[in-house]
């Protein structure tokens, strides 16, 4: 998600021979804006602003982009009479072509995300001193680490590393490698269908490393950018950019001991934890709603926090002890009796309502009774 700019020359799918220069700029915070030296439309129509589902573009440095879901936000037209146009782009994808929306799939995405180094910790350096003036660094790259979550759908922790470049004059050498998290489908799904999984994945990581967790970069592999060299297809990775104001942020420094677990704690289960995540997804959603809604949103009032993560226990509870003295159908006839009795009190109409409202849900449990259920059980699995 790092900041860009390319110059280039740009058109609409249904009109490639009608091109248009301009300059395309990119930040987290910002998203993607399309400074155009001309306009996709006549003079005669500069009042018209336009939303555009598809705008291509070769770079000058000839990457291929699409910007999908565009909308323009000014036009202008200057003596003698040129046009400029300006558009915000939701979506772009650098390395490939993508003539509508429906042709944009992936096979694979992998997404780099804050904290992920430290909290996977897998080096392949090995690092040796053997005499003063002597340095011996090895470096291999680790294996995948695979785990599946359903029948179509697996995970990798991936370390890709970058080699050092050879020079004529060589003044330094340097390995680095960083830790993904790959998607792969057995088919090719639309971006729509790895935005769920791509956020489970970073609730998961933050849930362990205790703090925000944000896609930092992602690239996807797509059978649209399929090409043949030295004899051999490759599909030329795309990088995928998005408005992420919350990425431009600079994010604290942790290590693996600030965090509640980390992969090695975990490894021996990694798949069956991951696996049991996305499965109760569904049943524990609103529990992982607040909580997350809380550690994403650090400025949100101490009170409100309380509640926020008080609410969370409340409904995890309810889902896991149902947490009710008697069911609703056995508890109606006494409710019935209870409001009866307290129409008949000589007390003022606000009170009578007030005990009314307090005893319709009688017979469930009070928070005292869910947090010692909560203690007494905290071994017990869902």
């Amino acid at each position: 998600m790092d900041k860009f700019e390319y110059e280039g020359i740009w058109w609409l799918p249904d009109e490639p021979e009608k091109q248009v220069s301009g300059t395309l700029r990119f930040t987290p915070n910002e998203g993607a804006i399309l400074d155009l030296i001309g306009s996709f439309k006549d003079i005669k129509e500069i009042n018209k602003m336009l939303e555009l589902e598809i705008i291509l573009g070769i770079s000058s440095n000839g990457k291929n982009i699409t910007l999908h879901k565009c909308f323009e936000t000014k036009s202008n037209v200057s003596v003698p009479g040129l046009l400029t146009s300006s558009f915000y782009a939701n979506e772009v994808f650098v390395g490939a072509h993508f003539q509508k929306s429906e042709d944009i799939k992936f096979r694979e995405l992998s997404i780099r995300y804050s904290y992920l180094d430290e909290w996977v910790n897998i080096s392949g350096f090995n690092i040796q001193y053997p005499d003063k003036k002597e340095v011996v660094i090895k470096y291999k790259q680790p294996e995948p680490i695979q785990a599946s979550i359903g029948e179509d759908c697996k995970i990798f922790i991936d370390i890709q590393a970058t080699y050092p470049v050879h020079s004529i004059v060589q003044k330094e050498a340097g390995v680095k490698q960083e830790t993904y998290i790959r998607i792969k489908h057995s088919i090719e799904k639309s971006l729509d269908g790895y935005w769920d999984i791509m956020h489970r994945i970073k609730n998961f990581l933050s849930l362990w490393i205790t703090e925000p967790v944000y896609p930092l970069a992602i690239i996807g592999i797509t059978e649209a950018n399929k090409q043949t060299i030295n004899d051999e297809l490759y599909n030329q990775p795309v990088e995928i950019y998005y408005h992420s104001p919350e990425i431009s942020k600079a994010p604290k420094t942790l290590y693996p001991h600030d965090m509640l677990f980390t992969f090695k704690d975990i490894s021996d289960r990694f798949e069956i934890l991951l696996k049991n995540w996305f499965e109760k997804a569904n049943t524990l959603g609103p529990v992982y709603d607040l909580y997350f809604g809380t550690l994403y949103n650090p400025r949100m009032y101490l009170q409100h926090q309380f509640l926020s993560l008080i609410q969370a226990i409340e409904v995890y509870h309810r889902r896991k002890f149902v947490g009710k003295y008697l069911s609703n159908d056995d508890y109606e006839p006494i409710y019935e009796k209870f409001k009866k009795f307290i129409k008949e009190l000589d007390i003022e109409p606000s009170f009578k309502e007030a005990l009314e409202s307090k005893l319709k849900y009688g017979n469930e449990h009070s928070l005292r009774r869910r947090l010692k259920d909560l203690f007494e059980n905290r071994n017990s699995s869902f």
